[in-house]
């Protein structure tokens, strides 16, 4: 099986690594420009993701960094920083899957996923007037477990992904601007100081899960 025409070759590599569920991202290339593939041509290119996924893809994970940060483009980001929300996401959708838990930080990308905002779901959880929050550390959470996939079992839940489960998850009163990167990323010490600085609150959890490493 082979993915229909796509853009480049570099965006299935970016695919692979990271959590794009659908093949609604995919663009095919015309003479006038990048247009969107069909029905059938998406529903390939999420078989061969599913097929990506279902891959050994989980490398030893021998770093003890007690804290990592994941980048998730917006409104995704903004719908898991929801707290004491049945609406709230506590699914990641991800085609790849790592050993590592512990706590993690949910950094908003700078790109915001605008096919997003049209779904339905989306819509009904956002107000109408919400700002979403970009390149800024927005929530922090547990990283529970990883599940293959196993059907829907939530309402934000993808199909043919792993499915990261978060808990304990709480809003940054105050986000803190920062530049995301791929996969799982470790925070500087100066980021975290910056978070806890703008957010009292947190001080005592992240000391906690720093402490947590170093027993």
């Amino acid at each position: 099986m082979t993915l229909s025409p796509v853009a480049d070759t570099a965006l299935m590599a970016r695919l692979s690594r990271e959590a794009i569920p659908t093949g609604a991202y995919f663009r095919t290339r015309t003479p006038a420009g990048t247009l969107p593939l069909t029905p059938q041509q998406q529903r390939t290119n999420y078989e061969v993701l599913a097929t990506v996924s279902s891959r050994p893809q989980t490398a030893p994970d021998h770093d003890l960094t007690p804290i990592r940060c994941l980048t998730i483009r917006p409104p995704w980001s903004d719908l898991i920083a929801f707290v004491d929300d049945p609406a709230a996401k506590r699914i990641e959708n991800r085609v790849w899957s790592t050993q590592w838990r512990g706590t993690l930080l949910i950094h908003a990308g700078s790109e915001v996923d605008m096919q997003a905002l049209a779904l339905d779901a989306v819509r009904q959880t956002l107000d109408d007037d919400y700002k979403l929050v970009r390149g800024a550390v927005v929530a922090i959470a547990d990283l529970a477990d990883i599940h293959a996939d196993d059907g829907t079992c939530t309402r934000w839940s993808q199909a043919g992904c792993f499915h990261w489960e978060l808990a304990r998850v709480q809003r940054l009163t105050t986000p803190v601007p920062a530049r995301g990167s791929q996969r799982l990323w470790k925070p500087t010490p100066k980021l975290l100081r910056q978070i806890g600085d703008a957010n009292p609150h947190l001080r005592s959890r992240l000391a906690a899960a720093n402490a947590g490493a170093s027993a």
